[in-house]
């Protein structure tokens, strides 16, 4: 190791029997490991370097570029590569001017440069030193980095490497190596290094065809990154990964659910995630690349969620150990220098405890933040390493085995403070007064203004009533055993003026959830209902919405009417009252409640609503009973309806297009 760094050098050959052990002697011992990489030898360069202790790997297809591929292939991990030539014409104990910089995070890549260092006679040919003139100056002029040369013996970064995606398999590997990390913005330094005349004779500068065909591959490289540049990109030395779940209710948070219920359990997720995100977004601002790897959802709907900004990467299948193993390799393997994980399950953490976290990764290999049940709520890492496998995730020793396998590893460790996870109801207690435990209250109030509905309410009650959620009838007076029956399916009853517009503003008053809907009380609403309505307000540009308009009976014409109703209710965004509209309490009161008004109250409060943000149709279809229909007609009850809507636009009264209504239906409850 080198200044606490993973040192490995890779080493191309070809023919190379009277040079490789020279080279391999000369090596500091501190280099953790060597690899030369045998490009279809004939000679016995691969026995040698065996003998003299390197690892062997065999690549038969010749080519510079696909030596040194190989060589990359064969390395798990290290914290800076060295490339060395293995013809003796470098220095190799001079390797420490190259890694130095790297080691120590001066730099992401040190070229050795023979015309800043010194050039032994025959070395370094007229041919190579205008080729490479000629080549540095294009890349001045194309890139603003004029290096001074192209030396092959140079050290790099390994996840700087990595994040390079090297390709070429021939002559144009160093300067591709060289454009790649201009255009990435990477750190490049030269170092002065000596150079003597090769043992053997080269490939290259040693034929008038192999100089020819280096300088034609060097500019058409040069000319191939300067007319299609590929994408490139360092990753930020720093990355902070949220690990989270999409909320879904019965699936979130499920130790919780036996004490609060399922939807609540989902809302204090989603508070939780996004309380911890804000709290990442803080710390990324300064600087650190911010990963949120998701698991239960799809991609667009978590970004809807959670807005625009992080990475949104799903996470891999396994254990949780399997899925953090991923999300370090691909950190480490993307160019990352530090990597930190954060669950959202701990509401206690500060932005502060990530920042140190991230501080004690410059002195230290890993950080745990442990937790009060035996885990911990973050971990982070700076060079890969196996501290996941055999894990008893769960239990209450997670903590001090992953300690064991980070010594096993010969990690050094630091340890953040003791915060407590959420995950049972006894923690509930530990969560701070800025995201405060649910209070009992139901997440979601139903309310169903009613007057002589006998017939229906037990059915409509029925299809409202979850875990999480609470009914309330508002009766306006009935006369036929309305309020009884409705409490008697499990409704809170109670009375309001009639009116349907009146009758829902007292439910809402009278209501104790977040998100409140109007249930018509001859409509029946779908299965899962509340986890359609949770899941469609995870979008937070959305302020509320309905369900698919359906009746109770079939027949071609109820068919095209339900498709008509489809079409406006998603595409003109107006649904109707008896589509079961919700709305976020904010948004109700925003919108400044149902207007009082005698008809066509639903089609006033939706206009309002669309001006406070999106509105969702659900696919799932809220049942309504085609009593009207069947009264009046399938085109009379809609040309009724029409005549109502249009009405509403061209300024009648609503007291004139309440009496049309009556007169259509007698009996039937309008808002005033």
């Amino acid at each position: 190791m080198f200044e606490q760094q993973t040192v490995k050098v890779i080493i191309p050959a070809l023919n190379e029997a009277d040079s490789i052990g020279r080279v391999l002697a000369a090596i500091p011992r501190w280099a953790d490991e060597v690899i030369v990489v045998d490009n279809g030898s004939t000679d016995a360069t691969a026995e040698l370097a065996a003998r003299a202790g390197a690892r062997v790997i065999a690549e038969p297809r010749r080519g510079y570029g696909r030596a040194c591929l190989a060589g990359m292939a064969a390395i798990d991990w290290c914290d800076v590569a060295v490339f060395l030539d293995a013809d003796y014409s470098d220095y190799p104990e001079q390797m420490a001017r190259l890694v130095a910089p790297v080691a120590t995070g001066r730099a992401d890549m040190v070229i050795g440069s023979r015309t800043r260092g010194s050039a032994g006679p025959g070395s370094f040919t007229l041919p190579q030193r205008l080729g490479t003139a000629l080549a540095c100056r294009l890349m001045g002029l194309l890139w603003r980095r004029r290096p001074s040369d192209l030396g092959p013996f140079r050290a790099v970064r390994w996840t700087s490497l990595l994040a390079l995606n090297m390709t070429d398999p021939t002559y144009g590997w160093t300067i591709e190596m060289q454009i790649k990390a201009a255009r990435a913005g990477a750190g490049v330094l030269e170092a002065p290094v000596s150079y003597r005349r090769r043992i053997g004779r080269s490939k290259i500068s040693g034929t008038v065809g192999g100089v020819i065909g280096a300088g034609a591959k060097i500019l058409s490289t040069i000319a191939r990154h300067a007319c299609c540049p590929p994408p490139v990109r360092l990753a930020a030395p720093e990355r902070l990964i949220v690990f989270t779940r999409c909320p879904l209710p019965g699936r979130a948070k499920t130790r919780l659910v036996p004490a609060i219920g399922p939807l609540a359990a989902a809302d204090l997720q989603r508070r939780m995630a996004e309380r911890t995100l804000v709290t990442a977004r803080s710390v990324a601002a300064e600087g650190a690349e911010l990963e949120v790897r998701y698991a239960g959802g799809e991609w667009r709907k978590v970004r809807r969620w959670l807005g625009a900004g992080p990475i949104f990467t799903p996470q891999c299948e396994g254990d949780l150990g399997d899925r953090m193993a991923r999300a370090f390799a691909d950190a480490f393997r993307s160019g990352c220098r530090k990597v930190v994980i954060v669950g959202t399950d701990c509401p206690q953490l500060t932005a502060a405890d990530i920042r140190s976290a991230l501080a004690a990764l410059d002195r230290r290999d890993m950080v745990l933040g442990p937790s009060t049940d035996g885990g911990y709520w973050l971990i982070g890492m700076r060079r890969k390493a196996e501290v996941f496998a055999g894990v008893h995730w769960g239990s209450a020793s997670v903590m001090q085995q992953t300690l064991a396998l980070a010594e096993g590893a010969g990690l050094s460790v630091a340890t953040g403070r003791l915060l407590a996870d959420v995950d049972r109801p006894e923690d509930l207690q530990a969560m701070p007064p800025e995201c405060p435990p649910p209070d009992g209250r139901p997440w979601l109030s139903v309310i169903v203004p009613a007057l002589d509905e006998a017939g229906h309410v037990e059915r409509a009650v029925a299809s409202a009533g979850c875990e999480g959620a609470e009914v309330i009838v508002v009766d306006g007076g009935s006369g036929d055993g309305t309020d009884r029956l409705a409490e008697a399916a499990g409704a809170r009853v109670i009375v309001g003026r009639v009116g349907r517009a009146r009758q829902m503003n007292r439910g809402a008053s009278a209501a104790s959830g977040d998100v409140l809907l109007f249930l018509h009380a001859d409509t029946v609403l779908p299965d899962g209902y509340a986890e359609r309505v949770f899941d469609a307000l995870l979008d937070p540009r959305v302020v509320g919405g309905a369900f698919r308009h359906a009746t109770d009976r079939g027949g071609p014409a109820m068919a095209m009417l339900e498709r008509l109703i489809h079409f406006r209710a998603k595409y003109l965004r107006l649904p109707y009252g008896d589509q079961a509209l919700f709305v976020r309490r904010s948004a109700f009161e925003s919108a400044g409640t149902f207007p009082d008004v005698p008809i066509a109250e639903d089609l006033a409060f939706v206009r309002r609503l669309r001006a406070l943000g999106r509105l969702v149709i659900l696919p799932a279809a809220a049942v309504t009973s085609a009593r009207r229909w069947e009264k009046l007609g399938v085109l009379r009850a809609t040309a009724v309806n029409q005549l109502i809507v249009a009405g509403c636009r061209l300024g009648v009264r609503p007291g004139r297009l309440a009496e049309l209504y009556r007169r259509a239906w007698p009996g039937a409850l309008l808002s005033g």
